[in-house]
């Protein structure tokens, strides 16, 4: 999995691509969002569109990454998630905690309304 990062305002949106199953890169998502939010910015966007798998510990960073934010007064929110993704995200009942939309542009405006 890689990550690649870009902001607009007061958003970052993290673009992920690659498959997010047991190895290192996918636990390092957390690390990362926690980075993130030391340095101030707690309204993130991450964009699952590139990615084309996501097992148990891609979920549970995605999860992990979102606590992290709210305890820390921000958010998280997904965007261009497969069918697939939404799918899990509906038969894990996540998608009743997951604000998730179908473009970044979407989901990066919905900050400010």
């Amino acid at each position: 999995m890689r990550i690649k990062e870009k902001t607009f305002d007061d958003v970052t949106v993290l673009s992920l691509s690659g498959k997010m199953m047991m190895d290192a890169h996918s636990s390092d998502l957390h690390h990362y969002v926690k980075k993130l939010i030391d340095s101030g910015k707690k309204q993130v966007v991450m964009d699952l569109g590139k990615v084309s798998w996501l097992a148990s510990i891609g979920l549970g960073a995605i999860l992990a990454s979102y606590t992290s934010l709210k305890n820390a007064d921000g958010d998280l929110k997904i965007a261009r998630a497969s069918r697939k993704i939404r799918s899990l995200f509906i038969f894990t009942q996540l998608i009743d905690i997951f604000k998730d939309y179908d473009s970044v542009d979407e989901a990066v405006a919905s900050f400010s309304a």
